[in-house]
């Protein structure tokens, strides 16, 4: 893994080569000239995810593009002289500096220039690109035709080479690092933003890029409702809370996530009853994690279990990778290179429900035989 100063790691040339081969494979396939990839720092910066996997740039703030012939050089269009300054060092493909932020007349100027101005340009995505982007570009090329190319790029990241894989190792170890801290700090009397911050710390320092999406929330079982808040409170710990959490770092842009409740006393039998619950599915998840399968397939059977004892089932399986969830259709095939957190999600009541969220969670990594747990913490309930 290749540093820079501030200690972002980078890919080398032969996965860049990777990456670039294929998304010009499925862009000919497609019939498409230029794909113009938006990205901007939002969701804890999942939204530059396609900047990044093209250009090996991370940008961090507001929004940036490239542009992507089928023939011709790609393009990264930077947000001002710092960012320009940081992106020609790092990024693999040439880098311009927008003059005043012009982006639209910018890429309007290269694609003219590359002659395919009445060719069919894909969007990746539609989600990311702000409305003035878009109505800019139509306005400024008024014979191409523009499609919605997401699928391309995110088709691509789906199944992850061996080098990205040691990006995620490395991330499931800085999750194990932050729970060791928090559950360190984790006592009666001690404030809820003195274990958050302790985990968050311990994270950073470890390599995590800042912030984690780390969620997090205490109380009693049945007061807490239905799923967590991002970030900590400053309530006092008291005897009897659950310190329920999703532990999520990224290092190199890689994000996991690690789930492990932590008891401040001995738990109620009404929570040891959920958290045998979540277990129940999470073994199951992890048995029927093969190639071949799919997630629907595995929610359908986690739904069954949790119905039959009185619970809704909301979420098994979240698929991640340079963005926190990556959105995939529930028939998409397991492939080995793809990874998952396995992280059931109840709530209870069956018919209205009133409280729940996970309990129990790690991230997972599919492979041509038995599936592969990141995360070394053990899947307990951890008693203080």
């Amino acid at each position: 893994m290749e540093k820079m100063s501030w200690e972002i790691p980078l890919f080398d040339e032969e996965e860049k080569n990777r990456r670039h081969a294929a998304i010009l494979e499925l862009m000919e396939f497609r019939k498409i000239d230029c794909l113009v990839i938006p990205g901007m720092h939002a969701n804890y910066g999942a939204n530059r995810a396609n900047i990044r996997y093209v250009s090996n740039y991370a940008q961090w703030f507001d929004d940036e593009y490239i542009t992507f012939p089928l023939k011709g050089e790609p393009r990264l269009y930077a947000w001002s002289s710092a960012h320009y300054d940081w992106a020609k060092r790092i990024s693999w493909i040439p880098v311009k500096q927008s003059s005043e932020v012009d982006y639209i007349g910018d890429m309007i100027e290269e694609i003219k220039k590359l002659g395919i101005e009445t060719g069919t340009l894909g969007i990746v995505d539609d989600r990311i690109m702000p409305l003035k982007t878009y109505l800019g570009l139509r306005k400024g090329l008024p014979h191409a035709e523009f499609v919605d190319a997401t699928d391309i790029l995110l088709t691509i990241r789906l199944a992850k080479s061996p080098k990205e894989l040691e990006f995620v190792r490395k991330s499931a170890e800085i999750a194990d690092i932050g729970f060791k801290a928090m559950l360190e700090v984790a006592e009666v009397g001690v404030k809820d933003v003195d274990v958050w911050t302790a985990c968050e710390s311990a994270m950073i320092r470890a390599g995590a890029e800042p912030p984690s999406f780390s969620l997090y929330v205490s109380g009693p079982w049945r007061e807490k409702g239905i799923g967590f808040t991002y970030g900590p409170m400053n309530r006092v710990l008291e005897k009897g809370d659950v310190v329920y959490n999703e532990i999520t770092p990224s290092f190199g842009g890689y994000w996991v996530q690690l789930c492990r409740p932590i008891s401040l006393g001995e738990p109620t039998d009404e929570f040891k009853r959920a958290y045998d619950l979540q277990m129940e599915v999470y073994d199951m998840v992890v048995e029927e994690m093969k190639p071949g399968n799919t997630q629907g397939n595995i929610r359908q059977k986690a739904k069954e279990i949790a119905e039959k004892k009185g619970w809704f089932l909301k979420i098994v399986l979240q698929h991640m990778g340079l963005q926190i969830t990556e959105r995939i259709p529930l028939n998409t095939i397991f492939r080995p290179g793809m990874y998952f957190v396995n992280h059931p999600w109840t709530e209870y009541p069956l018919e209205s429900p009133e409280f729940g969220g996970h309990i129990i969670g790690d991230t997972i990594i599919v492979t041509e035989n038995a599936a592969e747990r990141l995360t070394k913490i053990p899947s307990e309930i951890h008693i203080k």
